[in-house]
């Protein structure tokens, strides 16, 4: 019979995914700061013309300038583990979000036989909606090696009980 996981492996098995997590969001925001830039960005997304047919110019400009914002704040929070859960919620939004416009997307130039492009669904949108889904499944009470575990108490009374 297998022995059940220790406080710290589970602790190990919410902090990799993550911070995988984190990590991809946090990157992903900084590169588009990077290149092109906040503002290029959102004009590059309000020249596309599938945005444009259902949300006005503006507001596809706005939302794609806010975007790497959103990712970097979104992506540190989830990193260290502060208000792990919220940002976690949000970034499940943002997942649907994305899935949904490229499924439009996908309406007008269909490609292969799920009409999406591929790459996209499997290189951008399965892995971080894995993602989110794991780390939205797996217990907030295992998850000790975070800020929301040290402020909570969690990691000091797992440090106490460890010793």
């Amino acid at each position: 019979m297998a022995a059940s996981p220790t406080p710290a492996e589970r602790a190990c098995a919410v902090f990799v995914p993550r911070t995988i997590l984190g990590l991809v969001y946090l990157f992903a925001g900084i590169h588009k700061l990077a290149d092109p830039g906040a503002l290029e960005y959102g004009r590059g997304m309000a020249l596309l013309p599938d945005a444009v047919r259902f949300v006005p110019g503006a507001v596809v400009m706005m939302v794609g300038a806010l975007t790497p914002f959103l990712e970097i704040v979104l992506g540190a929070l989830v990193l260290v583990g502060f208000w792990t859960r919220p940002a976690l919620r949000v970034l499940a939004v943002l997942v649907v979000l994305v899935a949904m416009a490229y499924g439009v997307h996908a309406l007008y130039h269909p490609m292969g036989a799920t009409a999406m492009n591929i790459t996209i669904v499997n290189t951008f949108i399965l892995p971080r909606a894995a993602l989110v889904a794991i780390t939205l499944y797996l217990p907030a009470a295992d998850d000790l090696w975070s800020v929301d575990g040290l402020l909570d108490g969690r990691t000091r009374r797992w440090l106490a009980g460890s010793s």
